[in-house]
């Protein structure tokens, strides 16, 4: 019979409760006890470590994976509903850049020569590379949410803007293709193709005619097309959308 002892001192999580949901999805005889700061693990059979390293991949890859993120957006200077779509954010990216046979190794290779095993030291340790990962994708969807808010603060600036502003234009007619172009019509049947333009300078020409009645006929295949939710919320009641 093989033993480990498992050990957290800094985070607190159902270790026990963790530990059997892993292992309970193995083919091995196991014991599991609850000891102060952590669990014991005993395991029969050869390769032990291969067994002990699979769970462990799981607890430390994926379940501390979200007390390391929260951690990390946590520390941000925003608010809790912006931090939460940070973590919601980053637990998703983290999840797509998973390499958890690279990490099982990693805790296989350590566990044939040592059975003690602490979490948060394993993870600072010998982890540094899923750490920095981890980091980097709390960054990166920080900066989305950034970004995503200034555009709404944009966007709410451009719709009053439009909401006190003249009408230039009686009706106007706008065709997003589904291969990027996009052609604007007026009621004088005047027509302007656009082939290589982004939707910003679209919404900005937009917003300085400031049509009376604006007609979007959406041929993206896209229902959350950029430029069309934004010509709907500076727009609102003005616009008739066809998709």
């Amino acid at each position: 019979m093989t033993v480990y002892e498992i050990l957290t001192y800094e985070y607190d999580l159902p270790l026990l409760k963790l530990m059997n949901r892993r292992m309970s999805e193995l083919d091995c005889a196991y014991a599991l006890e609850a000891i102060p700061d952590g669990v014991v693990l005993k395991l029969r059979g050869k390769a032990p470590e291969d067994a002990a390293a699979e769970a462990l991949s799981f607890v430390l890859g994926r379940d501390l994976r979200y007390f390391a993120l929260a951690e990390y957006a946590d520390a941000l200077p925003l608010s809790l509903s912006d931090k939460q779509s940070v973590l919601k954010d980053a637990l998703e990216a983290a999840a797509c850049r998973e390499e958890r046979k690279v990490l099982k190794q990693k805790i296989a290779d350590y566990l044939v020569t040592h059975r003690t095993l602490v979490l948060e030291g394993f993870l600072r340790f010998r982890m540094q590379e899923f750490l920095m990962l981890w980091e980097l994708a709390v960054e990166q969807a920080a900066a989305r949410v950034l970004m995503n808010k200034e555009y709404g603060e944009l966007i709410e600036a451009l719709r009053r803007f439009v909401a006190g502003r003249a009408s230039r234009v009686n009706q106007l007619s706008v065709c997003i293709h589904a291969d990027g172009t996009i052609t604007l019509s007026d009621d004088n049947d005047v027509h302007i193709e656009y082939v290589d333009c982004a939707p910003d300078g679209i919404l900005n020409l937009l917003v300085n005619m400031a049509p009376m009645r604006l007609t979007v006929y959406d041929l993206s295949g896209n229902e959350k097309n950029r430029l069309t939710e934004a010509i709907l919320k500076v727009f609102g009641d003005r616009v008739k959308l066809y998709r």
